[in-house]
Formats: structure tokens, sequence, C-alpha cells
């Protein structure tokens, strides 16, 4: 899981599309899930250091296990097509 406040536009886009071509889902404005293994995990971490700035933006890289996954509890409608591996939806 990603999740990221990054205050400029550009490099904000910029770091979603990156982590839409690695294969990465969007379920949140600033929330995107998927499954890496770990060395592409360490691959991405450097990438997203070259297109954030630590002075002013903050992006969470959170390994999640999948019986973590398969807890989870969605509440409300899902963003867009998106949906989280073994999430249930509850309304």
């Amino acid at each position: 899981m990603v999740v990221y406040d990054v205050s400029d536009d550009k490099r904000r886009l910029r770091l979603a599309r990156t982590l839409e071509r690695w294969g990465l889902s969007r379920i949140q404005r600033s929330a995107f899930t998927g499954v890496l293994q770990p060395a592409r995990i360490k691959d991405l971490e450097r990438l997203v250091k070259t297109i954030v700035d630590p002075s002013t933006d903050i992006v969470h890289i959170l390994p999640v296990q999948d019986q973590d996954w398969r807890r989870v509890r969605v509440i409300g409608r899902q963003w867009g097509e998106a949906v989280v591996p073994g999430a249930a939806l509850l309304k």
C-alpha cells in the first residue's frame, strides 16, 4: 500500500501515474494498493525519492501481508474500479 500527501500538483500527478504504471490500483485519492515483490518495493522506494520533495511531501510505503488484506473491511462505495484484494464491502 502506498499513501501520500504531495503538495505540488505536478509532482503529485507524476507520482500517481508512476504508481499506476507499476500496476498499483488507486483506492482513495492519495492511496494505492497492489502486489509487488520485496525487491520491487525497494526499487519503488528509490524511484519515489526522485519524484517527491522530502521537505514538503510525505509518502508511506506500507508492506501488507495477505492475511492482513483478508481482514480489511471497506465501508461505503469503492473508489473507481479498484478493489482491495480480499476485502469485504460492508454496506
